[in-house]
C-alpha cells in the first residue's frame, strides 16, 4: 500500500487515477476523481495508509446467506503504536445458546 501512496504522490492526476482505479475494488473504482487524489495527496503518509486500505476492498458488512457478521478493523497497540488490521466477529448468528453449561 506504501507503494499505491506513493505513487499516486509522485504521478499526475490522471495518471493517479488509473493507479487507484487499477488497484481498487471494481465497486469502488468510480469514487476516485482528482479531487480525491488531492485529498489523499495532502494527508499525512499514515492517514493515506489508512484512506487507501477503507477504498481497497468494498464494505460488505453481511452477505446474503451468511449468519454471522464481521466487520475489518484498525487495533493499535498503546505501547509501541503498532497497527494490526483484522477481521472481527460482532455477531456470530446464533440463535440460541452455544456456551457449554459446563464452561459456566
Amino acid at each position: 500500500m506504501e507503494w499505491i501512496a506513493k505513487k499516486i504522490m509522485e504521478k499526475d492526476k490522471r495518471e493517479a487515477i488509473e493507479i487507484l482505479k487499477v488497484w481498487t475494488h471494481r465497486s469502488k473504482r468510480e469514487e476516485y476523481t482528482i479531487d480525491k487524489v488531492q485529498e489523499l495527496n495532502e494527508m499525512t503518509d499514515d492517514k493515506v495508509i489508512i484512506a487507501l486500505k477503507a477504498l481497497e476492498e468494498p464494505h460488505i458488512l453481511r452477505k446474503l446467506g451468511d449468519k454471522q457478521l464481521n466487520i475489518q478493523v484498525k487495533l493499535t497497540t498503546t505501547d509501541t503504536r503498532k497497527i494490526f488490521y483484522k477481521k472481527v466477529l460482532i455477531d456470530s448468528g446464533c440463535s440460541s445458546s452455544c456456551i457449554s453449561q459446563k464452561f459456566i
